[in-house]
């Protein structure tokens, strides 16, 4: 069963650039489905100005390195939410929330700018 959030009505911007996630034995880790490496991508979302904005960490399969700019406006397609829960080396039951997009792409059209002169 999967969670999806729902994206509408939020505006999101890269908070921080995308960087592997990486496995506790420091290998890049991998989708089951896809085959292609995990990126970790930090995210602002904006929903209005009493709610004020949050960052949150999501998890993106690409096969390259995901080219999103720091503060660039993004669209984030299919936000999921998956509850976790692990027993660490001391015996606590430790538990929390991942998130995951099935695509982060830049929001709207980049413009390029070129100098003829």
């Amino acid at each position: 069963m999967k969670y999806l959030l729902e994206t509408r009505g939020n505006a999101y911007e890269v908070s921080r650039r995308p960087v592997p996630k990486m496995a506790p034995n420091g290998v890049q880790k991998v989708d089951a489905f896809t085959g292609w490496p995990l990126w970790a991508v930090e995210l602002a979302v904006f929903r209005n100005e009493e709610d004020g904005s949050a960052v949150f960490t999501t998890s993106v399969a690409s096969p390259t390195v995901p080219e999103l700019e720091w503060r660039e406006p993004v669209e984030v397609v299919d936000l999921e939410i998956i509850p976790w829960a692990q027993k660490g080396r001391d015996g606590e039951i430790r538990s929390g929330v991942a998130f995951r997009a099935k695509e982060i792409r830049p929001a709207g059209d980049r413009t390029v700018t070129v100098s003829t002169s």
